[in-house]
């Protein structure tokens, strides 16, 4: 299958058709059923997608593949030593150790997709199922009456509005790459397209959520430019998304004080500063193991970090965020080298996770929610895709 191919033919093999009908219920699963129910049918559609790979148990893993779920498998083990350190209960422990297995099967159900259906596909049908979402979502709040400025909580997994626009933010990241690859869109196309962003980019706006708007922001910006995204450049990039939501939000008092009259909307003040001097707290206590993603603040509101890297430290102690950032900047080298889209496509995500990361997600390894979609699918087609020198010559002096 070349990366150019966008739609299963006539005849395709029934696992294919399988495997991308699993793919779509993924997508509906998350953005439009809410809660547990969502995770539980989103953790099916993953195992399905993963059954259909005829390869799986006959051929050897490609060593990126390979490689990854080794450094999943690396991180776990940290994890399982502090979940001991701390003497966690075995039901609790069974918990974290279940999401780590989880995420396996995520890296292995995006090798599968990229296989089955190509990544022009997959873009297509993120971008449809949360215009349709948003669409939806936005009905809805319009009719119990939230009016144009209520804050909007999306449909789908979260029940949340910031894990809700993430989820959305991807929609942006995936029309990005089509715009930016090889892919030719007639001019008829290209307007539907940029009239399926309408209503996504007003949910997103109407969430409210600061944090993922300036991190799609800045990975939109990164994506588009006529630049190359060298491992050097995408790391540095990510990190300063996170720096930049994580400074906004110290910033914050001064900000409101220079440009709000009152503290409603997006002028609502933000607690975190006090949730980081907890962070940092726990932190000094638990420096090596943390305290292991089971713990939870007494506040009933505010009960984890909301900042992905602190979140880490707090969780897995020191080292971990240290071993954390090490396979984040290993991938970086790897998505220098890979072929076409899937490299535009991956280091957007990697971008926008990482300004996310400024806000929320606290545990990028936490049980399944949006970050699935934004985080852990993209980083697993960029596992899978292949070598640059095997993508189309064009492409090299594209970028």
């Amino acid at each position: 299958m070349t990366m150019k191919r966008f739609y299963l033919p006539a005849g395709a093999p029934l696992r294919d058709i399988v495997c991308m009908a699993a793919f779509l219920s993924l997508l509906v699963f998350a953005y439009f059923i809410g809660k547990n129910t969502s995770a539980k049918l989103m953790i099916a559609a993953l195992v399905v997608i993963v059954a259909t790979d005829a390869t799986l148990l006959r051929d050897r893993l490609p060593r990126a593949v390979a490689a990854g779920l080794f450094g999943l498998a690396a991180f776990a083990a940290w994890s399982m030593l502090g979940l001991i350190a701390n003497g966690t209960a075995w039901g609790r422990a069974g918990e974290v150790v279940a999401s780590f297995l989880l995420l396996g099967i995520v890296i292995l159900a995006g090798r599968r997709l990229i296989a089955c259906c190509g990544l022009r596909m997959i873009c297509l049908s993120i971008i449809a199922v949360a215009s349709l979402s948003a669409l939806a979502s936005i009905g809805l709040h319009l009719l119990e009456g939230q009016g144009w400025t209520g804050r909007l909580t999306p449909l789908g997994r979260p029940g949340n509005a910031i894990p809700g626009a993430g989820g959305l933010c991807l929609a942006l990241i995936a029309a990005a790459t089509v715009l930016r690859g090889l892919w030719h869109l007639s001019p008829g196309r290209r307007s539907l397209l940029l009239a399926a962003l309408v209503p996504i980019v007003t949910a997103v706006v109407m969430t409210q959520s600061r944090g993922p708007m300036i991190a799609v922001a800045v990975a939109l910006v990164a994506m588009l430019a006529p630049w190359r995204l060298s491992a050097g450049r995408l790391a540095i990039l990510a990190l300063v998304n996170w720096a930049l939501v994580t400074g906004l939000i110290f910033a914050d008092p001064y900000l409101r004080s220079l440009l709000c009259i009152d503290e409603i909307n997006f002028c609502r003040p933000s607690a975190r500063l006090q949730i980081w001097g907890w962070v940092a707290d726990h932190v000094v206590r638990n420096p090596i193991f943390g305290l292991t993603p089971v713990y939870r603040f007494d506040d009933s509101t505010f009960n984890h970090p909301h900042n992905g890297l602190l979140g880490t430290m707090m969780f897995f102690g020191i080292p971990g965020l240290a071993l954390f950032l090490a396979l984040a900047l290993i991938y970086s080298r790897h998505l220098a080298s890979r072929s076409a889209e899937i490299g535009i496509f991956a280091s957007g995500a990697v971008i926008f996770s990482f300004g996310y990361m400024g806000s929320d997600l606290s545990n990028p390894f936490a049980f399944a929610n949006m970050h699935y979609l934004f985080l852990w699918l993209p980083l697993a087609f960029g596992l899978a895709a292949p070598a640059e020198n095997a993508a189309p010559a064009a492409y090299s002096a594209a970028r």
